[in-house]
């Protein structure tokens, strides 16, 4: 028996929620679970599911920060679950108590049906209108609802048939198909908000070789309260919604149609879209937001088109005999992106074929271009659609909320954030499932080896734990505070959960959020150290300047200590110990670089630091003392040291 996910959107929806989830919790099918996503709901939407769900264990709410439209509340829940069929369900939608059961037995038909749709009607009158019995493809592009607002008593007997696609109020997806459907990563275009998301659906899928059944049996209520060619609705409509109408049929266009179809639709299209871009100009203003659109952004446009023509180009194929992936995959590797293509090419490259257990997120902060996603595609396009995604974040963002969009994202157990320029070595992705296989649940942070290497890829150290161990977390905390190069972050993998009670990095911390963040999850999980050397870390030359070492950033780390003695997580004299070693360690470290760029007065500024009255008060460890005197003689007499790579302390990791 096919397990089902029914997905709900929500968003101001208190007047028809209720109704809508007692008609799904009445389902015959026994074996289905209910996601409510709400997309930041101003009404009491979210208290009524809750007091639902609290009667029923089938019924999980999942609140959203901002409305994310039709497209993003459903695409929340498709990529956080992994059941073999999904319905998409309207708050407004009232079920027939035998629709899911009789939706499934029509799908399992045949193995190419990617959609079941039933007979949605308008009310409960005796000879209702019907709201959509499927969609009927039009030749100029658009997808008009078939029979909509004919009584049933007129269009006589009604038999299963297929149709061109299914309204999005109500319809039955098979696994295989949303996966096969994904583009960048999204099964609906997040672009499309909320209008026409179920006319691309339709249009991709028969591209694709999919067919969508018309299944009468299946019976629901769906009173519709808005069809785009009414005209005296249309104008009480906000501008957005008015923007997105025609610019989704644009985007429609421009992404689905084949080289063969362009003359006919050209035909057929082109005064439909001249008389609509005509009344925009004349009474409907908003509506020209459209083309500045499609203006701002015909790159991303012409990277859908490509993939999706590629991907029609191969037809329908039946799927693969192999076993799903799991439910909940072990490891999500995230890689947060900046504006370097070739780099993260080489990230995306070294991970290899995705096992089912992982999954590859890639969330991109570029904005002067689309080439790291065009680079994502290029790489990725022959993983498993489901195994991958790509987000381009909005404007504005930096490498904190970077990360936090990528632990919320991640649906894996466990999380490796692999930074663009880093990558993973030969055989580091099964030395790492091998490991968090034996300590599942057990452990929520594994620190690896890493090779240290240059921008050339030249191997200046390897760094690695001398042994397979568990440090409780106090001690994990005293190595974190005494060794300022401990962690290096692609050999880092920690656990969901402990990311979740951590609360992610601390904008206040700036460039030492790092370690502020390590503090917190280490002294509620304890370490785990395997000797196993798993990831390439980069230093780039100058990407730790003196200006790194300066007073404020030692007022951001004396902060995290300051935390550290507030709860207590070390003994005084303990504490005190690690601040000498750790201060010692970050202060000549920049000294050191400074000299090696033959800037000796940066140097002297850098060890000034050490005669600040908060770093005074701690000895001088015997293993410092005699690096500090050495270099304060070379910045004294302006020498450049030789280098020196062996020595991880060299390259501070905060």
């Amino acid at each position: 028996m096919p397990s089902v996910l029914l997905s709900v959107v929500t968003w101001n929806s208190a007047d028809s929620i209720e109704a809508c989830l007692r008609s799904v919790l009445i389902q015959s099918y026994p074996d289905f679970e209910v996601w409510v996503v709400d997309n930041n709901s101003h009404d009491d939407t979210c208290a009524r599911v809750a007091a639902l769900a609290a009667t029923d264990t089938r019924v999980q709410l999942h609140t959203l920060p901002r409305n994310t439209g039709f497209c993003g509340g459903h695409n929340y829940s498709l990529d956080r679950t992994a059941t073999e069929l999904v319905l998409l369900v309207n708050p407004d939608v009232e079920m027939e108590p035998d629709y899911l059961a009789r939706a499934v037995a029509a799908i399992d038909q045949d193995e190419q049906i990617g959609t079941v749709c039933g007979l949605l009607v308008q009310s409960h009158d005796a000879d209702p209108r019907i709201d959509s019995a499927g969609m009927t493809a039009l030749p100029d592009g658009r997808f008009s609802l078939r029979l909509h607002g004919q009584h049933l008593s007129e269009v006589g007997p009604l038999a299963a048939t297929y149709v061109d696609g299914a309204d999005g109020a109500l319809p039955l997806f098979r696994r295989q198909f949303i996966d096969d459907l994904r583009v960048q990563g999204e099964f609906f275009d997040s672009r499309f908000f909320a209008h026409k998301e179920d006319w691309d659906i339709a249009w991709r899928g028969r591209l694709y070789g999919w067919r969508t059944l018309f299944e009468p049996a299946c019976r629901a209520l769906h009173p519709r309260q808005f069809l785009p060619a009414n005209l005296r609705l249309r104008r009480r409509l906000s501008g957005a919604i008015k923007t997105d109408a025609v610019k989704n049929q644009w985007l429609l266009l421009l992404k689905n149609t084949t080289t063969s179809q362009i003359p006919r639709l050209v035909m057929r299209a082109l005064p439909r879209q001249l008389g609509i871009l005509g009344y925009s100009l004349l009474a409907e203003r908003a509506s020209l937001n459209a083309v500045g659109y499609l203006w701002r952004n015909w790159r991303d446009v012409l990277v859908s088109r490509q993939l999706v023509q590629e991907r029609a180009r191969r037809g329908w194929t039946p799927a693969p005999a192999a076993s799903p992936p799991p439910k909940k995959p072990l490891l999500s590797i995230c890689i947060p992106s900046y504006h370097r293509p070739e780099l993260l090419a080489r990230a995306l490259r070294s991970v290899g074929p995705l096992p089912p257990e992982v999954e590859l997120l890639v969330s991109d902060n570029s904005t002067a271009n689309d080439f790291c996603g065009r680079m994502t595609y290029h790489v990725l396009r022959e993983q498993p659609n489901a195994c991958w995604h790509y987000y381009r974040n909005p404007p504005g963002g930096n490498a904190t909320t970077n990360w936090q969009a990528c632990v919320a994202r991640a649906r894996g157990r466990y999380i490796l954030m692999l930074h663009d320029d880093d990558y993973l070595l030969p055989g580091g992705l099964t030395a790492i499932l091998r490991v968090l296989h034996q300590c599942r649940e057990q452990q929520h942070a594994v620190l690896f080896g890493v090779s240290i290497v240059d921008a050339h890829r030249h191997e200046l150290q390897r760094q690695l734990p001398a042994r397979s161990r568990w440090l409780a977390p106090d001690k994990a905390v005293e190595a974190l505070l005494t060794n300022s190069s401990l962690v290096r972050v692609p050999a880092l993998v920690v656990s969901k959960e402990a990311y979740l009670q951590a609360g992610g990095p601390d904008p206040s911390q700036e460039d030492t959020d790092d370690t502020d963040l390590w503090l917190r999850i280490f002294s509620r999980t304890g370490l785990q150290l395997e000797p196993a050397c798993t990831a390439a870390y980069t230093v780039h030359e100058g990407a730790l300047t003196t200006t790194m070492f300066q007073e404020q950033s030692i007022g951001l780390l004396l902060r995290i200590f300051q935390k550290a003695r507030a709860q207590q997580l070390l003994p005084e004299p303990r504490l005190r110990r690690a601040a000498a070693s750790f201060f010692h360690q970050f202060v000549l470290a920049g000294a050191y670089r400074a000299l090696r760029s033959h800037d000796a007065a940066g140097a002297r500024r850098v060890l000034r630091l050490l005669e600040l009255p908060e770093l005074r008060q701690f000895s001088v460890p015997l293993r410092w003392l005699p690096v500090r005197l050495g270099l304060g003689l070379a910045a004294r007499f302006r020498w450049t040291p030789p280098a020196y790579d062996g020595a991880s302390w060299l390259r501070p990791s905060v």
